[in-house]
């Protein structure tokens, strides 16, 4: 729960969308139609059309239940690090309902536009890209629709059989790699890992791995909110709050902050191949980031400020533009076995 009442925080979504004049604005073509994504997770889950459509409901009105009542089920113990995590990332249909309403969602909207617009930025392109962590492989669709070469690399499970209906349905070519040794080092232009460290035990790692996947002068854009911890995010780990606000994180990696918007939703940051040939950014916006940066190193003791973070993506949730008309009867034959 955030802040603000939920009662609240929906009529105020009701009157955006009400005087929304483009609700196809921004929303992945592929995620527009109600019936088509309903199909699909009831296609890969086994589910009913009437219980995929109820979940991904509920996941609008309640961001994270589906996944906190999976790790409930599972007896996991929210925001904590466990080995059990990774099959559970594995096994859980739990994100399907999450990503699906996360990826409709304007906040995420707004930073899809921004990494294409920094990719942009560097030259007309095409480049090299890495998507790590894309779940549901809408920002590598994204992506490869407007030429770059895309390498999607996920965890196998739901989310990785979804993506590959994705690049099928958007008409894309992406490279889909499950195990991280296939990965070249400083094979990339371009990484792009959002909402993905606060999820991972070794972040630093992590990012230094990250790294040397980049090519000299290559670029990282990364949105990691380590403060949120909160009941929507139980896979959000506690012990990387004190990274909140870091800059140090990324600069001890050996990554320059470029640019990034005010939120560091997401940071776009430079690998240098010498000392000072990282591009410079717009100053007065790299100090913004710094000094809200210094607000949210608060997340490293408390986590109240920035409850809003719910309310927020109360009042930005999209449903379909298309919804569908009518309920199905009878779910659609299982294509792939359903983990247990």
């Amino acid at each position: 729960m955030g802040v603000m009442p939920r009662p609240v925080a929906r009529a105020i979504r009701s009157v955006r969308d009400r005087f929304d004049r483009n609700p196809n604005r921004a929303v992945p073509a592929v995620l527009r139609d109600e019936a088509k994504i309903v199909g699909w997770i009831s296609e890969l889950t086994g589910e009913p059309h009437s219980t995929v459509r109820r979940r991904l409901r509920e996941e609008y009105d309640h961001f994270g239940i589906n996944v906190s009542r999976a790790m409930a089920e599972a007896g996991l113990e929210p925001y904590v690090w466990s080995d059990d995590l990774i099959k559970f990332y594995e096994q859980t249909d739990a994100f399907l309902y999450e990503l699906v309403t996360w990826n409709l969602n304007r906040l995420k909207a707004l930073m899809r536009r921004f990494v294409a617009r920094m990719l942009k930025s560097d030259g007309p392109g095409p480049y090299d890209v890495l998507s790590i962590g894309d779940g549901l492989g809408v920002d590598s669709a994204h992506l490869a629709a407007r030429g770059h070469r895309v390498t999607y690399h996920e965890v196998s499970g739901y989310t990785e059989a979804f993506a590959r209906r994705v690049f099928e349905d958007s008409g894309v070519d992406v490279r889909i790699v499950v195990d991280e040794s296939e990965l070249p080092a400083e094979g990339f232009d371009a990484v792009i890992c959002l909402d993905v460290l606060e999820h991972v035990p070794d972040p630093p790692g992590m990012v230094r791995r990250m790294v040397s996947y980049l090519r000299p002068g290559g670029r990282l854009l990364v949105h990691s909110p380590f403060m949120w911890i909160h009941h929507s995010n139980p896979t959000h780990l506690r012990a990387s709050r004190r990274y909140s606000g870091s800059l140090d994180l990324y600069r001890q990696a050996g990554l320059t902050l470029v640019d990034g918007t005010p939120a560091w939703s997401p940071l776009s940051l430079r690998k240098a191949d010498t000392p000072g040939k990282a591009r410079r950014g717009a100053a007065l916006n790299r100090m913004i980031i710094r000094c809200v940066g210094a607000g949210m190193t608060t997340g490293r003791l408390v986590t109240f400020p920035f409850l809003w973070g719910d309310d927020l993506r109360l009042i930005e949730a999209r449903w379909f533009p298309n919804p569908a008309k009518e309920p199905e009867a009878a779910p659609v034959t299982t294509v792939c076995e359903r983990w247990r």
